[in-house]
């Protein structure tokens, strides 16, 4: 059977979305076609409602399945709505992580034939083998529907086995084009599941469904990983298709140095299997100490990235339910500074109850730290989530502004009094100027008397100079680099500070055709 995916990542860098890739590849593996219509500005312009019933056209799909995140939900009821009022009659389902986190709104909209919740690879499979078959669709594990003429709801089954899947299929997408798009970036993942409950995720209510519907007893069956073997042959396989475009690997597991005894055995593989690229990894400050610094440094490891989220110890225990200390925050920046590891920090403003006091508790620990990037984000209360129902129990959402958001980097949808909105908004734009205004470089002074200025603009004035102020930050700090004073540049995305030695460091290296191959250290 022609299985139409459609993956709609609006107002989104440019991705890869590995569920799709997986689901295909299990797809392939059992004689069906498979195509992908990925909705994205940054690969091609945003298709209409009758660019997409002109694809379906083509194509001729015995099924159509959108993924769909909380954001892009209104854009792929949209299209699926207009399909359907346009005589398409083929079934037309969905699933994402939307769908798990907010089942009963989704199941109960007409224009679906059916929702997938939990992990869908093999309950997607089943459900389009029994269509192939004439078999019973309302049975199929994972699945939920809500209408006056039919209504059922199937427990999912076990956490797929990542080790039995078939080889993921990376053709689905446009490899190549994303691949120039992200300057040679890819993205690879290990490991699916992360046993922690921070309330701004979907981890802790995937577990908690999968342990209500018998899918798995323990939290920690959810934690599973793919075998290093099979990580290294797709890297290998991509490389030897794209060697003039792939440059970097970013490996997107949430949590890929939790376990210390993996980190150890994937470094000392890599090595062995002779690779050179450069690569990125999101690590843990709970794990992670000077031998797996030294280990992913030696292998090749360019980045090591901390979700930091925040400085302020309060919100992290009651808002955010991360417990880890300060202290232990910056040991864990330590050693992999120490050996020469570029380290990244994910941080979160905006949060429920978080005082500007709060706010500049993670300013402080960014310029205490000095991490080699930063990206800011202001936080966004998905839909299913803890942090969700903090929020909204504290009637903090602005529910309309939250329905027209495509992304949780340019502004909040929580009501907060006007005088920290705005100092929201600004922080939204210029986070890198504050964080260099607490710093102990050369150039605090600059950026201070910067952010004096920027704090003096009420709304009207700081939204008429937007324009303006953008031009100066980077006219700034190219002038800054010339003289070699470090500051944080806002670089590669709208939201991320990069200090400017890196940025010249990679220049050169990207100048001189190197590949970014760290020095081999010694471990004491």
């Amino acid at each position: 059977m022609k299985v139409l995916f459609i993956y709609p990542s609006i107002d989104c860098p440019v991705g890869f979305n590995h569920g799709l890739a997986a689901m295909s590849g299990i797809l392939k593996a059992e004689g069906h076609e498979t195509s992908l219509i990925h909705v994205n500005e940054g690969l091609a312009p945003i298709p209409t409602l009758e660019d997409v019933r002109a694809m379906v056209e083509e194509y001729e799909p015995g099924v159509i399945g959108f993924s769909a995140m909380t954001q892009q939900y209104g854009w792929s009821s949209e299209i699926a709505r207009g399909l359907r009022e346009h005589g398409v009659e083929v079934p037309i389902v969905v699933g994402g992580v939307h769908c798990t986190m907010v089942p009963d709104e989704v199941a109960a909209d007409p224009w679906w034939d059916l929702m997938f919740v939990g992990e869908a690879d093999y309950s997607f499979l089943e459900y389009v083998t029994r269509l192939e078959n004439g078999g019973d669709l309302t049975t199929v594990p994972g699945t939920r529907k809500t209408s006056e003429e039919l209504t059922f709801h199937n427990a999912v089954g076990a956490y797929p086995d990542l080790k039995a899947m078939p080889e993921k299929d990376y053709d689905l997408f446009d490899i190549e084009k994303i691949l120039t798009v992200k300057n040679g970036w890819i993205s690879v993942l290990t490991s699916r599941g992360c046993p922690f409950k921070c309330t701004y995720c979907f981890n802790k209510e995937i577990v908690d469904l999968y342990q209500d519907e018998g899918g798995s007893k323990s939290r920690k069956e959810y934690l599973r990983r793919y075998d290093i073997d099979r990580i290294l042959k797709e890297i290998v396989s991509i490389r030897e298709r794209y060697p003039d475009l792939l440059k970097t690997v970013i490996f997107d597991d949430d949590l890929f140095t939790l376990d210390k005894a993996f980190v150890l055995e994937f470094c000392a593989a890599w090595k062995a299997a002779g690779l050179t690229l450069p690569y990125v990894v999101n690590a843990h400050v709970q794990v992670f100490d000077d031998e797996i610094a030294f280990a992913l440094k030696d292998s090749g490891c360019l980045i090591a990235k901390f979700g930091l989220e925040s400085g302020s110890d309060r919100v992290r225990k009651e808002v955010l339910w991360r417990f880890m200390k300060n202290d232990k925050i910056v040991d864990s920046f330590e050693s992999a500074q120490r050996y020469d590891l570029h380290t990244s920090a994910f941080v979160m403003i905006g949060l429920p109850t978080e005082t500007r006091e709060e706010v500049e508790e993670t300013l402080d620990i960014c310029a205490t730290i000095k991490m080699g990037r930063f990206r800011w984000a202001l936080f966004y209360p998905f839909p299913g989530t803890a942090g969700y129902t903090i929020s909204k129990d504290m009637g903090l959402i602005d529910f309309e502004k939250a329905e027209s958001m495509g992304n949780y980097f340019d502004a909040s949808c929580l009501r907060f009094d006007d005088a920290h909105n705005l100092y929201l908004e600004k922080l939204a734009v210029f986070c890198h100027w504050y964080v260099n205004a607490r710093s102990d470089w050369k150039s605090r002074e600059i950026y201070a008397d910067l952010v004096e200025k920027l704090e003096a603009m009420d709304r009207e004035e700081f939204r008429a100079r937007l324009p303006e102020l953008k031009k100066k930050d980077r006219e700034l700090s190219d002038d800054l680099m010339e003289k070699d004073i470090v500051h944080y540049s806002q670089r590669f995305s709208h939201v991320m500070g990069v200090r400017s030695d890196f940025v010249k460091w990679e220049r050169e290296q990207l100048a001189e055709g190197k590949i970014l191959r760290p020095t081999t250290y010694t471990l004491d």
